[in-house]
């Protein structure tokens, strides 16, 4: 199994859209794949039509609660083949909340507990960078960055980058950067593409050849509770996150 988690500090930059999307493909390629919404929103986990607000089933925060309990048994198939999720729900944050108050960070989900069945574990990463987000990165394999084309998107991303280098030093070594890619790419304007060679400058070959654009489709998706590939197969979108899925799976060698 490959562990990775979608990451970076600022939000709005297509994390949760990236995470469904990339896992609903990597589904339909084939690979069984486990989304884990880390997000106390719950969008991730909504996006796939879990939601807690209408529906009673067990959620990450109830693992957490009480971990003598077996994680299989909080993970549920989407309506998808091959593609599974660990549920998030909006009590999560006042867990998150108390998490955030320790000085020390807590190991809460270990590699050892996930049922060893699924290709790709997928991890979708809350905006603010909490022990549940560096839980993450000290059990992932690769990071994936999710980079929103526009100029101040760079410079927050040196918090990303920096927290990765953290979680290298004190929390897991073996970290390493999978790849950066462009999101919310508009091709009309000079900007998208001029903050995206810059990417490309500044990366190499770590920077994806994919990139996101801009699509009302990819919004009607989320709104309809489905992946871009079950709402709007032959939308520009759907082609992208199939291509992005191709990409990363090619890096992963799986």
């Amino acid at each position: 199994m490959k562990f990775i988690i979608i990451l970076n500090n600022k939000g709005g930059v297509g994390k949760t859209t990236s995470a469904v999307n990339l896992a609903a493909w990597t589904a339909k390629l084939q690979r069984r794949c486990l989304l884990v919404d880390l997000d106390p929103s719950a969008s991730a986990s909504i996006h796939l039509g879990f939601d807690k607000q209408q529906d009673n089933f067990k959620t990450l925060c109830d693992y957490l609660i009480d971990p003598d309990s077996s994680l299989a048994d909080h993970i549920f198939p989407a309506d998808l083949e091959n593609l599974f999720c660990l549920p998030s729900e909006p009590a999560l944050h006042e867990f998150y909340e108390e998490m955030q108050l320790e000085e020390d960070v807590d190991i809460f989900l270990k590699r050892s507990d996930f049922p060893d069945k699924y290709d790709i574990v997928l991890f979708d990463s809350p905006p603010n960078m909490g022990n549940l987000a560096l839980n993450a990165l000290a059990i992932a394999d690769y990071v994936l960055i999710p980079v929103q084309t526009q100029y101040l998107a760079l410079s927050g991303l040196e918090l990303t980058l920096n927290t990765i280098d953290k979680a290298k030093r004190h929390l897991n070594s073996k970290l390493r950067i999978l790849g950066f890619f462009g999101t919310h790419y508009d091709r009309r304007t000079r900007v998208a593409l001029d903050v995206y060679d810059e990417i490309k400058k500044r990366f190499g070959s770590k920077v994806f050849e994919t990139v996101i654009g801009v699509n009302s489709k990819l919004i009607e998706a989320y709104q309809a509770r489905q992946p871009i590939l079950r709402y709007a197969g032959s939308a520009r979108g759907s082609k992208e996150y199939r291509s992005l899925a191709e990409e990363m799976m090619k890096r992963l060698k799986i």
